[in-house]
């Protein structure tokens, strides 16, 4: 199997992001945030094995990524959990847990792992994208408005709603409109810069003071 150069920007992003979250470790190792170290060397392990298993052994690694899927959206629901403070929002955020984990489990029973599960991802991406409503919220009615760009928790919650905007679409629309190969990846690409790149900004710009329990 052929391996695309392109394909490859997102596991230096991922590599990348990393690094600089372990430098940078210190100023947010108190916060929930620090969870987030572990599940971007995570990220970048599974990625890892999906490029060995695929480019090296030429084996289907889709059931790796649709156990990622799974994973990932658990965790972002764990950590919107945490850091939401209104019971509603809270409440909320078990309430998609739920369904989410109802959906997945079926999308396990009646679609093969070999094939790619899409409406867990969707599920998965449009809950995030309310989590992340809810966040921006939280800090817009209270006194951290003007502190935003050193916390955080705002740049993750930045990443994801913009990323996952652009994800939905295109995995909703991929059914029905044939992507060229090079056009799907360069749109994959600009979303993981925008996802690594607000990452990277907010692990160097947040402080140590604005990143408690």
């Amino acid at each position: 199997m052929e391996i695309q150069p392109l394909s490859l920007i997102p596991l230096g992003l991922e590599l990348l992001a990393a690094i600089i979250a372990t430098v940078h470790f210190k100023k947010y190792s108190f916060s929930t945030e620090k969870f987030f170290l572990y599940f971007l060397w995570y990220t970048f392990a599974l990625e890892v094995t999906g490029a060995i298993l695929g480019y090296v052994f030429e084996v289907k690694n889709i059931w790796l990524y649709n156990a990622f899927t799974i994973t990932s959206f658990l965790f972002y629901f764990y950590w919107y959990h945490t850091i939401l403070k209104r019971k509603i929002f809270k409440n909320i955020v078990i309430v998609f847990s739920i369904i989410f984990t109802v959906i997945a489990i079926v999308n396990l029973v009646y679609q093969s792992w070999l094939e790619y599960h899409m409406y867990t991802l969707i599920a998965g991406a449009l809950f995030v994208l309310v989590l992340t409503i809810f966040h921006f919220y939280q800090l817009l009615n209270s006194d951290e408005v003007l502190i935003v760009k050193y916390k955080l928790s705002f740049w993750i919650s930045t990443a994801l709603l913009l990323f996952y905007m652009g994800i939905i679409p295109l995995f909703s629309l991929s059914g029905y409109i044939k992507f060229r190969g090079l056009s799907y990846l360069l749109i994959l690409l600009s979303l993981n810069i925008i996802l690594y790149g607000c990452y990277i900004i907010g692990f160097i710009w947040t402080k140590k003071k604005y990143n408690r329990f």
